[in-house]
Order: structure tokens, then C-alpha cells, then sequence
């Protein structure tokens, strides 16, 4: 059937601390058994099979004698509105533990979109040495896109979010436009530069966090990226000037979008090639 496409893996879950429900994911082995497992951390509202990305990851990696494990993290679907950033830690641990229990020794995260902060936050604050590369595909500056998206009303919504968090009800939704129907902590989440989501990716920021981590890190940048507030090639040489990372590589992906569709064969190619040049 044109269009259509199996892949070969196993539906898992496995618990992580603080959710009440195990996370669910899709595990993709090739026939060789590897050491080696990719894990896919999906984007704000996200989840663990939609987008071809993905289902290309899946489909190609093992094949490159890479498995991988996609999975839902707690800011998935729904649970966005009220998600607590920092607790995505939980998650990256839970993972983990379910592949090095299985045997893997060498992991590679794939963060698309807000997974690219996730997975940069983790690894800042970890420094798991089993950690071998980090992917960071689509990476956006949501304090950015928040200060844009609000113009003139980004003060006010600030002050009204932070007052709801001083008042003890922070998870309270925001229903102004432009405050993507988060609660008045996960907007201050985005949108306030002191805290680590906001910051991990302010171009006009130090970058500390990012700036301190030296595993191998791969940018993948879409030329058509909706959400760039300033030129693509641009944020790619400011990751290149602000980046530790040995080797760090940032490539622009002509004519893709923030979910690279119709680009998504190409863009995985590309990442399974340089994460092969680590070998």
C-alpha cells in the first residue's frame, strides 16, 4: 500500500519518579545486537510514535546498528500546560536505567524542539559519561518566540503569571492570547530568563549551560524554521561560537520546516552520518 510503513520493535513502559502512570515508548532493535541506543525525546505536547521523523529514526537507525527507544516524557500531549520543566530529569533517568538494564553501554539523545533543552539540561546537570552525542533537532528560543508572540503585552503577562505563582496558584491557566494555555508557572517556565528552560537557548544570552557541555553535539537547523527569531545561519554560528562540545557541528537543512516534513529521509541520514563519523 503506497505510503504505508511497518517497523519492527516492541511497545514498552517503565516507571519514573514522580508520575503515577509508567512512561510508554516504542523500542526499534536490528537484527545485530548493539551496545548502542538513540533515545528520541519528543517535543512540547508531543508523544512517542506521531511525526515521521520519528518513524524514520525508528525505521533507519537499527538498521545502522543503532536501536532506539522513542518514548513519552511527562510533558507530552496534555500534561504540557502544567508541566514542571526541571522534573524532565526524572524521565532522561528512567530511560536510561531501561537501557543500560537491557544491556546497552552507549547512548545518544535526540531532543526535537523543547527536547532539545531537555536533553541539554540533562546532560548540563548529569554529565552521565555514558552519554556518547547529543542531537538537537529544530532547536528553538522560546524566550524569545514569547517576547515576539506578546509584543507589548509580555510585561503584563509576566507580572499577572508571577503574581498567581506568589499566591500559591501557579497552576492556574492563562487564557490571554499569545500564553499558549499554559499555567502561570510553565508560562514563567518559557518566558522568564532567569529560569533554566527560558535561558538554556537565549541567542542573546551566554549560553552558559550549553557553552559547558563537551560531549559530541550535532545541531540540525531547518532553513524554513517558523519559529527562528533571528536567521537560522546565524543561530548556528552563535551555537558554533558558544559551544565546548568535542566536535561540535551545527548543519541547516535546506527547505525543511520545525517538524521537517518532507524532509525527514534527508535529515536522518545526515544524523546517523556524522554520529557514524564518532565511531
Amino acid at each position: 500500500m503506497k505510503n504505508s510503513l511497518e517497523i519492527s520493535g516492541s511497545l514498552v513502559s517503565f516507571p519514573a519518579r514522580g508520575q503515577k502512570r509508567p512512561l510508554d515508548g516504542f523500542w526499534a532493535r536490528g537484527a545485530k545486537r548493539s551496545r548502542t541506543l538513540l533515545l528520541f525525546i519528543h517535543g512540547m505536547g508531543g508523544n512517542f510514535y506521531r511525526s515521521l521523523s520519528k518513524k524514520e529514526m525508528l525505521r533507519q537507525a537499527p538498521r545502522a546498528g543503532i536501536d532506539v527507544l522513542s518514548f513519552n516524557n511527562r510533558g507530552y500531549e496534555g500534561q504540557v500546560a502544567d508541566e514542571v520543566f526541571v522534573e524532565s530529569r526524572h524521565d532522561l533517568d528512567a530511560a536510561l536505567a531501561f537501557g543500560r538494564a537491557k544491556g546497552y553501554r552507549r547512548f545518544f539523545l535526540l531532543g526535537h524542539s523543547t527536547g532539545c533543552q531537555k536533553i541539554t539540561y540533562y546532560q548540563h546537570l548529569r554529565k552521565a559519561p555514558d552519554i556518547a552525542a547529543l542531537i538537537l533537532a529544530a532547536i528553538g528560543d522560546d524566550y524569545a518566540i514569547v517576547r515576539r508572540t506578546l509584543g507589548k503585552r509580555y510585561a503584563h503577562w509576566m507580572k499577572v503569571a508571577a503574581e498567581l505563582v506568589k499566591r500559591g496558584n501557579g497552576s492556574e491557566i492563562l487564557r490571554g492570547k499569545g500564553c499558549l494555555g499554559f499555567s502561570a508557572r510553565r508560562f514563567l517556565s518559557v518566558a522568564d530568563r532567569t529560569q533554566i528552560e527560558a535561558r538554556l537557548f537565549d541567542m542573546d544570552g551566554p549560553l552558559r549551560e550549553f557553552s559547558a557541555i563537551k560531549t559530541p553535539t550535532l545541531a540540525v537547523l531547518p532553513a524554513e524554521e517558523e519559529y527562528a527569531c533571528i536567521p537560522v545561519p546565524e543561530m548556528g554560528r552563535r551555537l558554533q561560537a558558544a559551544s565546548r562540545a568535542q566536535p561540535f557541528q551545527f548543519q541547516i537543512i535546506p527547505g525543511a520546516d520545525h517538524g521537517f516534513h518532507g524532509r525527514e529521509d534527508k535529515t536522518t541520514r545526515i544524523i546517523l552520518k556524522w554520529l557514524a563519523s564518532l565511531r
